[in-house]
């Protein structure tokens, strides 16, 4: 991946989720989100960031609950690259 404009893993609409599965089990400490800046952006914003999002951890993609390890907001106004620490 990287960080030209038209270049992202979309989702469609105003809220999606994603799993990601991992070949052995691990205890995360933190998570990071990037996004373009508003600087290169065509339009001059980053509308498109996410903004508030939850992290769960689960056994296997097909588990209908998880554990919330925390509830964060990308700031659109920051860095495009934040981190988020675990927040259990």
């Amino acid at each position: 991946p990287d960080m030209y404009p038209g270049n992202c893993w979309a989702f469609k609409g105003s809220q999606g989720y994603l799993v990601v599965r991992l070949s052995m089990k691990i205890y995360p400490t933190a998570f990071t989100v990037e996004h373009i800046p508003k600087t290169l952006s065509p339009t001059g914003n980053i509308t498109s960031a996410p903004r508030n999002f939850s992290v769960y951890g689960l056994d296997d993609e097909y588990q209908e609950g998880g554990k919330l390890l925390g509830q964060y907001v990308y700031d659109q106004g920051g860095e495009p690259l934040q981190m988020f620490p675990v927040m259990v």
